[in-house]
């Protein structure tokens, strides 16, 4: 293991998640759970697992770019950690389900990209291929809950 790349992709995919749940207030959360939801929206503990996942996921992408000297997708990994946590900031910073909704179609662009960028290296292209599956469950959803609660 190499401990330079290790560290740099441990402190950046623990700063994202601090830093991006700071977003995330009760006051946030309250708002969040009196919204009307499509029937087929996953449980409120389904997201507290799906975060944990796609941080050690992202932590698993990005030191294989490193490992790889794969500058683009280590460019892409962090475009895509700065944007998940910036579609944090739209949707519950802003509590608002149609910038959610826009901000979600504008992150799996990086996300796209990361997945091109990662198509020499199977477990890597696995796993963002697994992200961006969410990524379409989570357009959707966020679509439903602005039809929901214009």
């Amino acid at each position: 293991m190499e401990w330079i790349p290790a560290l740099v992709t441990i402190g950046s995919v623990v700063s994202a998640a601090v830093l991006g749940n700071l977003w995330v207030s009760k006051d946030a959360l309250r708002w969040f759970r009196e919204l009307r939801r499509p029937r087929w929206m996953i449980p409120f503990q389904g997201f507290l697992v799906v975060g944990p996942v796609y941080y050690v996921l992202m932590g698993v992408v990005l030191y294989r770019a490193f490992d790889r000297d794969d500058v683009a997708a280590i460019v892409l990994s962090f475009v895509v950690l700065v944007g998940n946590e910036a579609w944090n900031g739209l949707f519950f910073g802003r509590r608002s389900p149609r910038a959610g909704f826009f901000g979600m179609l504008a992150f799996a662009v990086p996300v796209l990209a990361l997945l091109a960028a990662v198509t020499g290296d199977a477990l890597s292209l696995a796993l963002v291929g697994l992200y961006f599956v969410w990524v379409l469950y989570d357009i959707a959803w966020a679509r439903a809950l602005w039809r929901l609660n214009p």
